[in-house]
């Protein structure tokens, strides 16, 4: 009896847990394929059911239009085309959620016996096109710059059967490029695809959305929904033979074969993660821009009506990773293992003695919330049990440490993200020390955690080294007269001579080291290396500085006064000022810091701030003379191309081989520099328009002919601007810039001026 109340309790229980389950319903926009894998496998997986959701997916209906089944609440989620920024426009509270596809696979199809090639092929050629199909950005936008509009085409109502374009009941369907060109070639019958990204219109496509309310009255359901969505896409891209078989069981209305299944799964993985974009990936910039050209095709837009449109969730991880890396991320959380102090680099916070500040710590939470890892801190008191966290894999990363031989053995290192002078500290009776050759025959001490140690016994064997603890210790002995003299970072040894009053101690030289400080980790995890380089590559200057103007900022009004920050920092400041003073040396070290942020890493050219420098420079002149200047903005054409088809190596590689060539074949006087990604600008003083297009003129051909060795072919398209009375430099930049994008909607490798 007691054995059959209890499979009765444990029924009741598994029949109140289901129907706990959240219930909410998914509008699917076309009929069922792998366009919609990622929900059938979130679905057959139990990725909703663990999320808590119980979750319909409801079919494709010729009658309805997703955007309506959302708003009127028939359907709690729907899927659309960027055609629902429209919407949004028209007074419609809808959110974007995810962007499954980077680039639209849109395409106009049509038998290839009617030789229908390009846009002007279309004028007066029947066409099966749905509504929302029809404000698609990507078909309107390429109608429209060919001199087009929907007006000249013969829209017909779409019967969504790709075997009417071979039985003559239309000329041209609309449909996806993974989907109708191979079912059509699996039957024999050969077809032409009008693609908008072959004329520059390359946009998201299968935005999922939902409305305000939803978001406003169930956030976790939303963060829910998403999470076991994207979860599901992951899955069944990294499966799609799996994933193909089960839509041909379960999910095939349209009787498609095995093989055109995964044909579409491959095609629809490379526009999901187009450019390297995380799975979902929506940025503000790129709809503004799809906002752009609807205002320029005469569709009323409202800037207002962008804020809120996108879910503020997605945008969190900017760090393009590959699916490998975000799988690898989704599973693990990663443990960051600190000395219990290490001032100014991390110390404990007031509030929360397991979390830590500072400026290793602020660098290591930009890389968290950019990659948008999972992570927490532990502790060591000492150096030696820092590193054998690593070594015993109970840590799996040390958030400022520098590269050594030995660590190499057991450990991998990131890029560095920081660089800090090696200083000589001294007493106070010892005058200025020129470089490491005073040393010689000297006891120095230094922290055996320091990665210079190795390097400096073996260029200078004659230094009798004194390992240390920790950098406390080694001025402690030379408090005590025991050595001659430290070795350390300069923030480092500047707070601890204010903090533990070392009167009788002063920093007395430079060395020709630099402590590069890295992200450490277990040699295990090559994907985590990759991920933090990649956060590392977009932390721009202007973060850096931002994280040292919050570290000196920091006040604290409770018992501990942290004001020392400020006094440490302002002492360093004086102290560099004076040494750069007396010091030739300390005068290169400056020269090499002033080119370091004024100098893209790359190419080697000039940065964005260095740019921005000449331009205020060129204006002025301008404002002061009324001597002239101009700007060429210069963008690669298909650079997404070569770094998807021969990796980013290569496409690196190629971005310094033009900045070479744009270097060689410009004038002393004037500035090139890399203005971002793939886009260069060149300043041109004492240069009217004319001779601007010129100089464009001679760097297109030059291009053009140059043989890149990596890659077979490289264009760029091209945008120039005079300054003119009244400019402000944001005018100049911004008609350079917008003649660089009409270049590109021409058709890319050409010149456009404005």
């Amino acid at each position: 009896m007691k054995y059959c109340l209890y499979l009765l309790f444990l029924y009741f229980s598994l029949l109140d847990a289901k129907l706990s389950d959240e219930k909410i319903s998914v509008q699917l926009q076309w009929a069922d394929q792998f366009q919609f894998a990622g929900y059938y496998i979130a679905k057959e997986k139990g990725f909703y059911a663990d999320a808590g959701l119980d979750v319909t997916l409801r079919k494709f209906d010729t009658n309805k239009l997703t955007i309506d089944e959302v708003t009127s609440g028939r359907s709690t989620y729907g899927i659309g085309r960027s055609s629902i920024l429209i919407d949004r426009m028209k007074g419609k509270n809808i959110v974007a959620l995810a962007a499954m596809f980077q680039s639209s696979p849109f395409v106009l199809l049509s038998k290839k016996s009617l030789d229908i090639k390009t846009p002007r092929d279309l004028i007066g050629k029947r066409i099966m096109m749905t509504e929302d199909f029809q404000d698609t950005i990507s078909i309107r936008a390429m109608l429209s710059s060919q001199g087009l509009s929907l007006n000249d085409l013969k829209v017909i109502d779409h019967s969504y059967n790709p075997i009417d374009i071979a039985n003559g009941k239309t000329d041209v369907m609309a449909c996806y490029i993974s989907n109708e060109p191979y079912v059509l070639k699996e039957k024999g019958i050969e077809t032409n695809a009008i693609n908008p990204e072959s004329y520059g219109f390359d946009f998201y496509s299968d935005i999922l959305f939902t409305t305000e309310s939803e978001i406003k009255n169930h956030p976790k359901r939303v963060r829910a929904f998403v999470d076991a969505t994207l979860r599901g896409w992951e899955y069944a891209f990294s499966h799609i033979p799996e994933t193909a078989q089960l839509i041909e069981r379960h999910y095939n209305g349209q009787h498609k074969s095995l093989k055109s299944l995964i044909y579409e799964g491959e095609v629809l993985k490379s526009l999901a993660y187009r450019d390297n974009q995380p799975l979902g990936a929506i940025t503000p910039d790129k709809f503004r821009r799809i906002s752009d050209i609807y205002r320029v095709m005469g569709i009323p837009q409202n800037e207002k009506r962008l804020e809120g449109f996108i879910y503020e969730d997605v945008t969190k991880q900017t760090v393009p990773l590959n699916l490998n890396e975000r799988s690898f991320l989704y599973m693990n959380t990663f443990r960051s293992v600190v000395k219990t102090e290490w001032i100014p680099f991390y110390f404990n916070t007031q509030s929360d003695p397991k979390e830590f500040q500072g400026i290793s710590a602020d660098f290591w939470k930009l890389i968290v919330e950019r990659t948008g890892m999972k992570h927490s801190f532990v502790s060591s008191d000492t150096w030696d049990g820092v590193f054998q966290a690593i070594k015993t894999k109970s840590a799996d990363v040390i958030i400022g440490a520098s590269l050594s031989k030995e660590r190499e053995n057991y450990a991998l290192f990131s890029k560095p993200y920081a660089t800090f002078p090696y200083i000589i500290v001294t007493g106070k009776s010892i005058d200025f020390l020129p470089g490491m050759e005073a040393l010689k025959g000297k006891h120095v001490a230094i922290a055996h955690s320091n990665g210079i140690n190795e390097a400096i016994a073996a260029k200078y064997p004659k230094i009798m080294l004194v390992e240390t603890e920790d950098t406390k210790e080694a001025l402690e002995m030379l408090h005590a007269r025991r050595v001659d003299a430290v070795i350390d970072i300069l923030p480092v040894v500047s707070y601890l001579i204010n903090a533990e009053h070392y009167l009788d101690l002063k920093i007395s030289g430079t060395t020709e080291f630099n402590f590069d400080m890295r992200i450490m980790m277990r040699n295990d995890y090559p994907e985590l290396k990759s991920i933090i380089d990649k956060a590392i590559d977009s932390i721009t200057l202007a973060d850096r500085e931002k994280i040292l103007n919050r570290y000196i900022a920091i006040t604290y009004q409770n018992k501990i006064d942290y004001r020392w920050i400020f006094g440490v920092l302002l002492g360093v400041i004086l102290i560099i000022s004076f040494v750069i003073y007396r010091q030739f040396e300390m005068g290169k070290y400056h020269k090499n810091l002033l080119k370091i942020a004024t100098t893209d890493p790359l190419t080697g050219i000039a940065n964005r701030i260095r740019l921005d420098e000449k331009l205020e420079d060129a204006h002025q002149i301008y404002e002061r003379t009324g001597r002239t200047f101009s700007v060429i903005m210069i963008d690669l054409d298909f650079f997404k191309r070569v770094n998807d088809t021969y990796g980013h190596l290569v496409g690196d590689q190629v971005l310094k081989s033009l900045a070479n060539l744009l270097s060689e074949n410009i004038r002393s006087i004037d500035t090139v520099g890399r203005w971002g990604g793939e886009e260069f600008m060149i300043i041109c003083p004492e240069t009217n328009i004319d001779g601007a297009l010129q100089l464009t003129a001679k760097i297109q051909s030059v291009i053009e002919t140059e043989d890149f060795s990596a890659i077979p072919t490289l264009t760029c398209s091209f945008g120039v601007s005079e300054c003119r009375r009244e400019d402000r430099i944001e005018n100049i930049v911004g008609r350079a810039d917008n003649a660089l994008y009409r270049a590109k909607e021409e058709g890319r490798n050409r010149i456009c001026s404005a």
